[in-house]
């Protein structure tokens, strides 16, 4: 039995390992390199999960490689998505978490009880409607960090206006500024960090601005008002 039960466990990890084989023989055509150690088991029986690191993201492929599912996955017991791994969003902080804190702009709460980072674009709309509610979400605790992330394809003058900004004696005044009225501060040249926060940006998937990321790595997109953030950050973190 003892001998039995042997190859049977045998059996199940050589199929485990060719199906991962299979899964890198296909993927890496269109993802780049792929790593076993990248590829797990999900909630979907017959799917794995597959972690990609350049944008940071993971994605569900059938078992012997050949499906890619797109879109969402509903758990019909449960009524709810299919999460991906605490792995990616522990990626994600942590390259948040790389970045200096000097090189952000930050909003503190008086009475901390959360800190999120917020990528933001000068020219975004819904960014300003963000931060417009800055009073507001720091009276509810929540205090904030500004990262650069311009989208040129949209607003292809912002990226010099955040570097005034970042460039400023005062940042915050000068982001207080440009959102009230459209001011932009004459700041000299500086070795400003919005290049580099924007390539981070891209490797984290953000496509759009406001993207706002949670103490667990956890990434909200688009512009939410400061009670229903409030309620999101409850809501995710469970506290």
């Amino acid at each position: 039995m003892l001998k039995s039960l042997l190859l049977i466990l045998t059996l199940l990890s050589n199929s485990a390992f060719a199906n991962k084989e299979a899964v890198i023989q296909n993927l890496s055509r269109f993802f780049g390199e792929i790593n076993k150690q990248d590829i797990s088991a999900s909630p979907f029986k017959g799917v794995y999960e597959v972690v990609t690191y350049n944008p940071i993201d993971s994605m569900l492929v059938s078992e012997d490689g050949r499906y890619l599912i797109q879109g969402d996955v509903v758990d019909l017991t449960t009524r709810s998505l299919i999460q991906k791994s605490s792995r990616v969003k522990n990626l994600k902080l942590a390259l948040i978490d790389s970045i200096n804190d000097n090189d952000k702009i930050f909003y503190p709460a008086q009475n901390e009880r959360y800190q999120i980072h917020v990528f933001t674009d000068v020219d975004c709309p819904f960014c300003s409607r963000l931060h417009n509610n800055m009073t507001r979400m720091n009276d509810a605790g929540i205090s904030v960090k500004y990262l650069a992330s311009p989208l040129a394809s949209l607003h292809p003058t912002a990226q010099g206006k955040m570097q005034k900004i970042w460039c400023a004696a005062d940042r915050n005044q000068a982001m207080d500024d440009y959102n009230k009225d459209g001011t932009i501060v004459d700041s000299p040249p500086c070795n400003d960090p919005v290049a580099t926060q924007l390539a981070i940006s891209q490797q984290l998937s953000v496509t759009g601005t406001p993207a706002i990321f949670l103490s667990d790595g956890t990434h909200l997109p688009g512009f939410l008002s400061a009670d229903k953030l409030l309620r999101k950050i409850q809501k995710t973190l469970g506290k």
